[in-house]
């Protein structure tokens, strides 16, 4: 035994050299050296939590979160008293977006932290970040508000408490915060981002038209005012006009005075100097976007960067932050050339102007600051912006906006900024069919009651314009046993819906069921347990409605104005079934009873439904029109 204890003593003597002389080499920027040691070290003294945070920060120089992981939690484990491998650990996890863990171990570090030790702000704004990140609302802000409590005038707090109110849709507090922060902060990106802080849940017309009014002066006074140029405005502005979209408004004017004010504070170049469409080359298009992968985005522009003939493009993807599922493999699979991007602007665009493109095309022009403040650049001489998010961009460096004459209605020209191309046939690239994983569950099972009507609504809460109100309160008056079912979005978000509802149904309030946001599989199932899916007004479903029919759920639509409304339309008009698509208030409310009431008319539909769907799914038509346009360009120029 007593020999047992001298060995073990020699190894940590050596171990404690071998630590130090590794932490020399790490300091001098010997990494292999440094981490050559450390291996040594960890298998002589496996104990020595040390050597692990140090093996963690030489992953971490060498830009490998995630091989920094596992050092970094073998040391937190064996020292969990120590706060210096929490904070690091929970730093890698958060930046890799593993929220849950990251919030845990930052936790703990606070825990460990002194009260006035100077690091503690930024511990406590880190993990009020990760909160945030997992839905904790109340709980990140309760963590700003203490810090503030003793730090008033702490710009990053003030800002993330502005960001926390403005996603819980409380705009008036969020700008009002914002104010401390533009003083504490001042120029032209705070006070953009200020602007574009729109309330998320509008409680009637009257709301949206002054919210609207004030909007339009805050960008006059941007406009007016001479302000220092923005570095790096998907930081600096982190925002976006995107909630413009749900007003059930012709957004053409302001979006274009958004694109104006935005050039103004980012003076990105506009010109190109290469001509496009060189003779006897194929063309290089490139596709870009934040959300290549298993979201609404990657889902429909799959199918344009598969489908596009190869004899005739060459195609580039350009994936910013991208997340590792099977539509982000799909996309990198089908690309002739994958960049993977980290989400900072300056570096995506060096990566996009590297590739001398003859056609860019941005996926979703407003869903993301850094793509919306991308498409200023004039990266390629022909730039395009689709249906990511439906609305036009208003920048006058994108060209033509992609989208499809079965859903444009007629004389939506007005609607868009730039030139758009209207391209023939069905409009959904190669989409896939949603499949149930399992037999369709019972309503028992899914908590949802037996014995009512079941009229479900499974669309973000922020889609629901007033104006869909007197719809809802139609269908209660109507069926007497009927139920409304909503998504619950955010429970804050939820409260907001609750209290309109309260004051335009009435008692009949009480019919309305909100369910929780759950995984894609259960998603399914519960449209699946629906008798009828009713699209809301202005702006509809698409993905969710593709998923409906692919079940066999009636749809029922009013087509709006512009485009984010017609989506259903299309598909309807896909498979030449015109029974649920409405043309007055009044009579997407006695279609949708009548499928709610009517079992034998409802699996007359659905039959019908059934037998037609597959029409809608995995068709190339659009790629290939999209590159039929593109080759239309490419002559005209050449």
């Amino acid at each position: 035994m007593l020999m047992d204890l001298f060995r073990e003593l020699l190894a940590d003597r050596r171990s404690t050299r071998l630590l130090a002389q590794a932490r020399r080499s790490f300091q001098a920027g010997a990494l292999d050296e440094a981490e050559r040691i450390c291996a040594a070290c960890t298998k002589a003294a496996p104990h020595l939590a040390d050597c692990h945070y140090l093996r963690g920060l030489i992953a971490l120089k060498r830009e490998q979160p995630a091989l920094a992981v596992p050092h970094l939690k073998a040391a937190a484990e064996l020292n969990d008293a120590e706060p210096s491998f929490h904070v690091a650990l929970g730093e890698t996890l958060q930046d890799l977006g593993a929220h849950e863990a990251a919030a845990a171990h930052l936790a703990r570090a606070l825990e460990l932290v002194p009260a006035d030790d100077p690091a503690r702000p930024e511990l406590m704004l880190r993990l009020a970040g990760s909160l945030q990140e997992r839905g904790q609302f109340a709980e990140a802000e309760r963590l700003i508000r203490d810090l503030l409590s003793v730090a008033p005038d702490r710009s990053e707090a003030l800002l993330r408490l502005a960001s926390i109110r403005f996603y819980e849709s409380d705009a008036e507090q969020a700008r009002t915060v914002m104010d401390s922060y533009v003083t504490a902060r001042p120029g032209g990106g705070p006070r953009l981002r200020r602007a574009l802080m729109l309330p998320v849940i509008l409680q009637s017309n009257e709301e949206i038209d002054a919210v609207r009014r004030r909007f339009d002066s805050d960008l006059d006074r941007l406009l007016e005012e001479r302000l220092a140029p923005i570095g790096h405005p998907e930081s600096e502005v982190g925002l976006t006009p995107f909630y413009l979209a749900y007003h059930g408004r012709n957004n053409r004017a302001l979006l274009r005075k958004v694109g104006r004010v935005c050039r103004a504070l980012y003076p990105a170049r506009s010109d190109c100097p290469r001509r496009p469409f060189a003779w006897g080359k194929r063309v290089r298009v490139g596709f870009v976007s934040t959300f290549f992968f298993k979201h609404s985005v990657g889902r429909t522009t799959f199918g344009l960067i598969r489908d596009l003939p190869r004899e005739h493009f060459e195609v580039f993807v350009f994936a910013v932050d991208p997340k590792e599922d099977e539509i982000a493999a799909e996309i990198r699979g089908a690309a002739d050339h994958y960049t993977a991007l980290p989400a900072e602007l300056d570096r995506v665009r060096a990566a996009v102007e590297a590739a001398a493109l003859d056609v860019l095309l941005f996926a979703d022009i407003g869903m993301h600051p850094l793509t919306t403040f991308l498409s200023l650049w004039r990266l390629a001489p022909v730039q395009l912006v689709t249906w990511g998010h439906s609305v036009t961009s208003g920048i006058d460096t994108v060209d033509h906006y992609v989208s499809s004459d079965v859903v444009e209605a007629q004389g939506s020209e007005d609607q868009y900024t730039e030139k758009l191309i209207r391209l023939p046939g069905y409009f959904m690239p190669r989409y896939h069919r949603p499949v149930l994983d399992a037999p369709r569950k019972s309503r028992e099972h899914l908590g949802l009651p037996t014995n009512r009507h079941l009229y479900y609504c499974p669309q973000n809460l922020f889609k629901l314009h007033p104006d869909f109100d007197s719809a809802l309160a139609a269908i209660l008056e109507l069926d007497p046993r009927s139920e409304i079912v909503l998504m619950n979005s955010r429970a804050s978000w939820m409260e907001q819906v609750r209290r309109r509802l309260g004051r335009s149904l009435g008692t009949a309030a009480s019919r309305v069921r909100f369910l929780p946001r759950v995984p894609q599989n259960d998603f399914l199932q519960y449209i699946a347990a629906a008798d009828v899916v009713i699209d809301p007004f202005y702006f509809g479903g698409c993905n969710s409605s593709c998923e409906a029919l692919s079940l066999a759920v009636p749809v029922v639509t009013l087509p709006a104005f512009q485009l984010p409304g017609r989506f259903t339309l299309g598909l309807y008009r896909e498979i030449e079934l015109d029974a649920c698509v409405a043309r007055s208030e009044r009579e997407f409310v006695e279609i949708s009873v009548r499928l709610g009431t009517d079992p034998d008319y409802r699996r007359s539909i659905s039959g019908q439904i059934a037998e037609r769907c597959e029409r809608l799914f995995e068709r190339p038509d659009t790629g290939l029109a999209l590159g039929e346009a593109l080759l239309r360009m490419a002559e005209a120029a050449r």
